[in-house]
């Protein structure tokens, strides 16, 4: 009589074993990964590195971040997101233009050709962090450190405790440049309001946001700040009116204070710092058109020219930044990669305007603050915020996933002939 197949075993002292290593692994992309793109979301690396705060070099940290999070999200048997998929085309096309092609000459073009690959190995290690199925919390804990990050470091160089800024009144903290906070705070607000919750929640991480934005004198930025906050609470004010009474009770008096600050920011000694009260005084008035700026307009129309001596495949990736500054993503990206690079930028943005539609509205507030700054902004393509907030977005509003199964086909018996 033949023997009979071996049988694993598994014993009861195993078992718990497996559910630990489990919930280690969870915690890991939770609150490791998530740390870890908040950090790179608000350049704290960087930015502690211009400073001397940090010893370690940002690519550095980047490699080793992006090496963690792709090795945690393997081992968590990762589904994909196909439409996620679609985001790489540009990083891809960038990286290769840089690394390969060179179109465009600068006189640092290896280090920009390594932030360029930088950015894609971020993002291809931050669709592996959401493919698992802890990935939205990831998401959310990574958009609070980078709100907690960035405004934190915009009022430690208000009160003086490190220097960042390249432009005197004007705060910006990690990110090195006024622009940049109230891009990631709007971001990453927008992040908090889809994937949170909590209203309380919210509502406090929307007052640490005001500070981060409004130390830096940025005109759109408070508007969007503020259009985002107010539409939020109007959402939800019929449901928590208790909550929403106490808010506006405490944030009169403290926005009041707030601004006076600011004007009281915007003079040196007898003499009053004319940017920064023509700043305030379109925020206060809405004066569009004070909210514009000559110079910009002046960089636009550069841009726009060189446009049109490249239209079909235009300068090559470095162009915008390294010679022409159009504050104008759609420019810019037509300005580098010519026609069919845009097309591409505006697919991909067209698609998530029709899917939030779709989804009534979901993700609405993280697509603004994605699209509002198209108009006003350039080098977003290359910044870890941009990227986490398009990802997130993604997997958010397409909750499909597919897992990919190396596995041979496992073998059918041939038919029983019946007996006689």
């Amino acid at each position: 009589m033949p023997s009979a197949a071996p049988v694993l075993a598994v014993s009861p002292t195993a078992v718990p074993a497996m559910a630990g290593w489990s919930r280690l692994r969870q915690w890991a992309v939770i609150y490791g990964c998530g740390t870890l793109l908040g950090l790179l979301a608000a350049d704290v690396v960087q930015g502690g590195f211009n400073t001397g705060l940090v010893p370690l070099k940002p690519i550095l940290f980047s490699l080793a971040s992006a090496a963690l999070c792709l090795g945690l999200s393997l081992v968590s048997r990762p589904r994909i997101c196909l439409p996620a998929l679609a985001l790489l085309i540009l990083p891809v096309w960038r990286a290769l233009d840089a690394e390969v092609l060179q179109r465009f000459e600068l006189t640092d073009i290896s280090q920009f050709a390594m932030t360029v690959t930088r950015t894609l190995l971020l993002v291809i290690a931050m669709i592996a962090v959401l493919s698992t199925s802890e990935g939205l919390r990831a998401a959310s804990v990574a958009a609070v450190v980078a709100i907690l990050a960035t405004s934190g470091s915009v009022i430690a160089e208000a009160l003086g405790w490190i220097h960042l800024t390249p432009i005197p009144g004007r705060y910006c903290g990690f990110s090195g440049h006024p622009n940049a906070p109230p891009m990631i705070l709007c971001e990453m607000l927008g992040l908090l309001f889809m994937l949170k919750s909590s209203f309380r929640f919210n509502l406090i991480m929307l007052l640490i946001c005001v500070p981060g934005v409004a130390l830096t004198y940025g005109r759109g930025g408070m508007v969007l700040l503020a259009f985002m906050g107010a539409g939020y609470v109007a959402l939800n004010a019929r449901r928590h009116p208790l909550t929403l009474l106490l808010s506006v009770a405490l944030a009169i008096p403290l926005i009041g204070a707030g601004f006076t600050l600011l004007q009281s920011g915007s003079r040196q000694g007898l003499l009053e710092d004319k940017n920064i009260s023509d700043r305030l005084d379109a925020i206060y008035s809405l004066d569009f058109e004070k909210l514009k700026s000559p110079e910009r307009i002046k960089d636009l129309s550069d841009a726009w020219e060189a446009v049109r001596h490249q239209p079909l495949l235009g300068q090559g990736v470095g162009a915008s930044g390294g010679y022409w500054a159009p504050h104008n993503e759609l420019i810019s990206i037509w300005l580098e990669l010519g026609l069919g690079g845009l097309l591409v930028f505006l697919a991909l943005h067209a698609a998530l305007i029709l899917r939030v539609l779709h989804q009534r509205g979901r993700g609405g507030f993280a697509l603004l603050a994605i699209i509002a700054f198209i108009p006003l902004a350039q080098g977003r393509i290359d910044t870890v915020h941009y990227w986490l907030t398009l990802t997130t977005l993604v997997h958010t509003l397409w909750p499909r996933r597919y897992r990919l199964a190396w596995q041979a086909p496992t073998p059918t018996a041939p038919p029983r002939r019946p007996s006689a």
